[in-house]
């Protein structure tokens, strides 16, 4: 008796191991937040929001809200990378409770895993991820959303005028 609990709980075990590791194989977040934090320059990282899709049998929407400050300029980076079906990509300026809602960008004739946003406006955004439904098992995956900022506040001119002054008198 106690041989075979023990064998239970020995696969029990090897089992939740393997659905750990293959999760982890599948959705690599620390490299694909690297890679969104690479294509923010010359943004400075702000922060970033993983999202853990799961397909189902009907087509799922996931919202994001994204508050901005004002005085800031700002890009938003999303790495597909490790989804197995493509994610629509959808950015508006209320939430979807709103029916007067403007869509500002959307990801639907875009090619490309790391797709960039670059709002005109500092304001509260919303992300909708749109999920289509699965075809027969269910697949999952994970999307990296990374924001950067750039301060617009600051003036940068006179340093790039005293630089462009050393280098003539050189």
């Amino acid at each position: 008796m106690k041989k075979i609990a023990y064998l239970v709980s020995i696969i029990g075990l090897a089992t939740l191991f393997m659905a750990a590791t293959s999760e982890k194989e599948s959705c690599d977040i620390k490299s694909l937040k690297k890679e969104g934090i690479s294509n923010l320059n010359p943004f400075y990282y702000s922060s970033a929001k993983v999202s853990k899709i799961t397909y189902d049998y009907t087509v799922r929407r996931k919202e994001i809200e994204v508050p901005l400050f004002k005085g800031e300029k700002y890009r938003m980076v999303f790495n597909k990378k490790s989804l197995p079906k493509d994610v629509v990509i959808e950015i508006y300026d209320k939430d979807k409770s709103h029916s007067s809602r403007t869509p500002l960008f959307s990801s639907a004739k875009q090619d490309g895993n790391i797709l960039s946003f670059e709002p005109e406006k500092s304001k509260r955004h919303y992300v909708n991820y749109v999920i289509p439904k699965a075809e027969g098992t269910e697949d999952e995956g994970c999307i990296v959303f990374v924001l950067g900022y750039q301060l617009t506040f600051i003036d940068t001119s006179k340093d790039e005028e005293e630089s462009e002054e050393e280098s003539t008198e050189e």
